[in-house]
């Protein structure tokens, strides 16, 4: 066809006809009639458009999640267990409160964005202070744009100061918290002994056929996973950035132009106390309180009603009232400042610690730029390669021949399960990171090549299923050791447990369960008190008998089986009223129904916004990326 085309283009009627069809990709664009709409909306909440591309990475998401608790699925059991109707219900959801929120005028503007992210620990140096270093390598290791990344904070800090406004400080009604305090609250004591299967060493050997028997009733222990081999070309940013040379010439511009990158403000480290406008006097006698010894929270106790100490963290003298800023950075190190009056009402403010501010130097600041300038010229190099790499992969070129096409190296992966490791059960250090290589390498079928995806780090990878290896069970003969430490390990196991069941029924029969102990040469443990919410390791019972004491009465035993071995205990007491640690365990209580009401309240927020918005999906649009 393209050959008849061309031997007649010198025709009028021809190029008539070529003329139109360059109007109508002027008119329609050349992406509707060749490649259609890439990322289409797959709902639409409002004017807030979810697309594919967000889906699909929500979805992944939620089937990688499930994979870790539940292990192996495949996309149809997902589909028909409703996974993609509630991951796209979910992102509904978010959209509808991004609507609302913008209908409220809530903008997170680029200075809260930038304090937000300056104020994350995890971007910052042991002082306190931001470094730009640390931040980019979390970016790299996560494989995320900083655009990304800035986009997608936005959004959530959006949508968080929504919901916050009908969830935060919810009061708990004390007729709902009360009984669950005094169910929490209730403690128990006990005498526990523990019964531990003997060393592996001490075990027979099993006869083959006692091996072959154990191996067939356990078959699903020794299947091995499903793997795929894989071909792949990696295009990698970081990889690239290494190799290139980048001039002194250039770091100093680079230096010059981000300057105001490596300015680190004055910072003070603040806490304060505000009385209302009214409370001068007030104000004036903690203030003198505090010189005569007080600390600023039992002055703001003693002087003000309800007033809290508030931890206001590192903040700039820009983050601070106009009325208050200079006083305050000028109060030194550990020192409490006179009152201070703003619009607000009087402020005492403690600095409990400050950084001075200064700029760091290009010898300090070398390393970050000459990253960051390699970085972006190895994204522009890869940007220059991904039209060729998919030219020839169109034009029916296989991996191998497409990367030659480019001067690179195609890789290959004998055996990949959906854990990301190999055969040999180790992790595939050579993965493009971030996850989605491996997902990728799922949800194609053998034979099949992936499109050209991206990294998010301005990377791209492109894979080919060679060939799908399904789950199998591993020959007895490469797991028979591994088969025999089994074997003797449940023999063991169930020595101790007809040991501890024989211990139990003397100690029903009224033995002393110290008497008892002494003659099987176990020791006796007197628990801590307990409650139905304290873990095994603080208490020593495993959770199945801490469920048996709470219905017991004193001196009534049990027993219940343990990582290390069996466990029999004696209920020596019972508290109904709770212990040291009552107080403790109500506001952990309080937070959980606080977090429930929350919870109802935001849900009702949410189902009031899709009746307010209109919701449209397109279910169709899914159904062929599932």
């Amino acid at each position: 066809m393209l050959q008849v085309l061309r031997e007649k283009a010198s025709s009028w009627v021809i190029k008539i006809l070529l003329g139109l069809l360059i109007v109508a990709f002027a008119i329609w664009g050349i992406n509707d009639v060749f490649l259609g709409d890439r990322d289409p909306a797959v709902a639409q909440v409002g004017s807030v458009k979810i697309l594919r591309s967000e889906f699909d990475d929500s979805y992944r998401q939620e089937l990688d999640r499930l994979r870790q608790s539940i292990g192996t699925i495949d996309s149809e059991t997902a589909r028909r267990m409703g996974i993609d109707r509630q991951v796209l219900s979910r992102l509904v959801n978010s959209a509808a409160i991004r609507m609302a929120a913008r209908d409220l005028g809530v903008v997170i503007s680029d200075p809260m964005i930038n304090k937000f992210i300056r104020s994350d620990p995890r971007f910052q140096d042991s002082k306190g202070a931001f470094d730009r270093r640390r931040f980019q390598q979390a970016l790299t290791v996560g494989n995320i744009a900083e655009a990304y990344y800035v986009a997608n904070l936005k959004q959530a800090m959006s949508t968080d100061f929504l919901t916050q406004t009908v969830s935060d400080d919810i009061p708990v009604p004390k007729v709902l918290a009360d009984p669950m305090v005094r169910f929490r609250s209730e403690e128990r004591v006990a005498k526990t002994v523990l019964v531990p299967p003997e060393p592996l060493g001490q075990a027979p050997e099993p006869k083959n056929e006692d091996v072959a028997a154990y191996y067939k009733a356990n078959t699903q222990r020794f299947t091995a996973p499903e793997y795929r081999e894989v071909t792949f070309i990696h295009l990698d940013p970081n990889a690239m950035a290494k190799d290139i040379q980048i001039s002194d010439e250039d770091i100093k511009a680079g230096y010059e132009e981000r300057k105001a990158e490596f300015i680190v403000p004055d910072r003070r480290k603040v806490q304060q106390v505000v009385f209302p406008p009214e409370a001068e006097a007030a104000a004036n006698a903690a203030s003198a309180a505090i010189k005569a010894g007080k600390t600023l929270a039992e002055a703001a106790k003693e002087h003000g009603k309800n007033l809290r100490v508030v931890n206001l963290d590192w903040v700039e003298k820009r983050d601070l009232l106009s009325d208050i800023a200079a006083a305050v950075f000028a109060v030194k190190k550990g020192k409490v400042s006179e009152p201070l009056k703003s619009s607000l009402g009087w402020h005492l403010v403690q600095i409990e610690d400050l950084q001075q501010g200064r700029t760091i130097p290009l010898k300090e600041a070398r390393g970050t730029i000459r990253e960051a300038i390699a970085h972006t010229r190895a994204q522009n190099d890869i940007s220059e390669l991904t039209s060729p790499l998919e030219d020839a992969l169109a034009g029916g070129a296989d991996l191998n021949e497409a990367a030659a096409k480019i001067n690179v190296k195609a890789q290959r992966i004998a055996a990949l399960d959906r854990q990301g490791r190999g055969r040999d059960g180790k992790k595939v250090t050579i993965l493009p990171a971030g996850g989605n290589f491996v997902r990728a390498a799922f949800e194609n079928e053998e034979g099949q090549t992936s499109p050209l995806t991206d990294t998010r780090n301005g990377g791209y990878f492109v894979l080919t299923v060679n060939k799908v290896t399904p789950p199998a069970p591993r020959p007895l003969d490469e797991v028979r050791s591994v088969a025999v430490m089994s074997w003797k390990a449940e023999q063991q196991s169930q020595k101790a447990g007809k040991r501890a069941k024989s211990i139990l029924e003397r100690v029903k029969k009224g033995a002393p369960i110290e008497t008892v102990a002494k003659e099987e040469k176990l020791e006796v443990t007197t628990s801590k008190p307990f409650t139905r919410l304290t873990h095994e390791a603080q208490s020593g019972v495993p959770a199945a008998l801490t469920e048996q004491m709470f219905g017991f009465k004193p001196g009534e035993a049990g027993m219940a089986e343990s990582p290390k071995g069996f466990v029999v205990g004696v209920l020596v007491s019972a508290n109904a009223a709770g212990g040291k640690d009552k107080a403790d365990i109500e506001k952990v209580t309080k937070d959980e129904i606080s977090g429930g009401i929350a919870g109802d309240l935001t849900a009702q927020l949410i189902e009031a916004l899709r009746k307010r918005y209109t919701v449209k999906t397109y279910p169709r649009l899914l159904q062929p990326r599932l």
